[in-house]
């Protein structure tokens, strides 16, 4: 009957890892699943822009952007360069310059950071967003400047990250909210280092009570064990994704209370050690 038992625990215990192995996959492969090919061109009169999000910084509530710009035909001579200077002026951004183009070049690429509202210390339930994102692009210079239609279409080069921006009216004038959040087989992944470091101080607990009520042999050399795994926690807590900082919730209600247990262990080890030792 025991057997019986040891056996079906056993059973269950691999077909929860083996679920577990597949929903992490499977969230990894459907978080990495791209659109298909952009085809936007943009108007005879206007300007496509792409506001490409490539890194997020909770630390300092910015996200890092390249803004690309891609003029109409009418704006371009038959070269396929600049009739005229074009600039974009993307606001409120945490760089002041306006993106300037002259006459005669062509329109390329230029980073610029953006400010964003979130709380890195919810890791690994942080999102964060840039509000009232709006883009400008104009032709020609002082009296002569004349603003023309814009697309804006925002994209993101991020592995970790999923980005969605959504157009809103706002004092007549069309602009952007971009919303960054982690994806599913990030957020996955960061539970699954939580649970792998609540599992240590079981393990130990279990020894060294077991040992502690002698119904295990004391074996000096697991004390060794008891550092080795108490000196694991910082390398395992560095492998958390996006690296929260130090004082997030995280360390709190796991880092702390890991760590606390190692300890437990260890003492209640060395208490074995000095009554059952020789």
């Amino acid at each position: 009957m025991t057997r019986t038992r040891g056996r079906a625990v056993a059973a269950v215990v691999v077909l929860a890892v083996v679920g577990i192995y597949v929903a992490v996959i499977s969230a990894y492969a459907l978080s990495g699943h791209g659109d298909g090919p952009d085809d936007r061109q943009p108007a005879a009169n206007g300007a496509l822009v792409y506001l490409d999000v490539d890194a997020v910084s909770g630390e300092t509530f910015s996200f890092a952007t390249r803004v690309s710009v891609y003029p109409g035909a009418n704006l371009l001579d038959a070269d396929g360069d600049l009739r005229g200077p074009l600039t974009v002026e993307v606001s409120p951004a945490a760089t002041t310059d306006a993106l300037t183009f002259a006459a005669g070049t062509r329109a390329g690429s230029q980073p610029v950071s953006l400010y964003a509202d979130g709380d890195i210390r919810q890791w690994p339930f942080d999102d964060y967003r840039a509000s009232d994102v709006q883009v400008q692009v104009f032709t020609g210079t002082g009296a002569a400047r004349v603003a023309v239609p814009v697309e804006v279409a925002v994209t993101d080069s991020l592995t970790s990250w999923s980005v969605a921006a959504s157009e809103t009216n706002s004092g007549g004038g069309k602009v952007l909210d971009v919303d960054v959040a982690r994806t599913g087989a990030t957020m996955g992944f960061g539970i699954a280092m939580c649970v792998v470091l609540l599992v240590l101080p079981i393990c130990t607990l279990t020894v060294s009570i077991q040992t502690l009520r002698g119904r295990k042999q004391f074996l000096p050399p697991i004390v060794t064990w008891f550092a080795v795994m108490l000196f694991s926690v910082l390398p395992i807590r560095n492998l958390f994704p996006g690296s929260p900082p130090m004082g997030s919730w995280v360390d709190y209600t796991v880092v702390l209370w890991v760590v606390m247990g190692l300890t437990t262990s260890l003492a209640l080890y060395i208490t074995a050690w000095w009554r059952l030792a020789p």
